[in-house]
């Protein structure tokens, strides 16, 4: 499969850094689809069924990320996308000075395939990209 066929869903509520993001992965020649907040992103992996996934982890409530991340790799609704690498994309440690508290996994959630912080490197992500799409 070429780069160019590969699809990156990017459920985000922050327009600007979309826009960014986007501009970032389209020049690694990857497809780029977008979604404003966790219902409009659960409604585009299904009908999208991307590569991978970057998944803002507060949006309108401080779980959504954690909840559609749940979702995706445990329900029944989305067994045909379960295995699709999702990445945490967050500004947490930015604003609060260290990562998020919340550890799903203690909870029972199911946990995303890797994480990282806000500022994005743009090489650094592009890497975690082609490593999990290489699988």
């Amino acid at each position: 499969m070429t780069k160019a066929r590969q699809k990156i869903l990017m459920i985000d509520d922050d327009p600007d850094f979309c826009e960014a993001l986007t501009a970032i992965l389209k020049s690694a020649a990857y497809e780029v689809i977008t979604a404003s907040d966790a219902a409009e992103g659960k409604k585009k992996i299904l009908s999208e069924k991307p590569d991978l996934v970057l998944l803002d982890i507060m949006m309108d409530s401080l779980f959504d990320g954690y909840s559609l991340c749940h979702a995706v790799k445990t329900s029944k609704e989305f067994e045909t996308v379960k295995n699709t690498p999702i990445i945490f994309v967050s500004a947490v440690k930015e604003i609060a000075g260290a990562r998020f508290g919340f550890k799903g996994e203690e909870q029972g959630m199911a946990g995303p395939d890797d994480y990282i912080d806000k500022p994005v490197k743009p090489a650094d992500l592009l890497d975690r990209i082609d490593k999990l799409l290489r699988k």
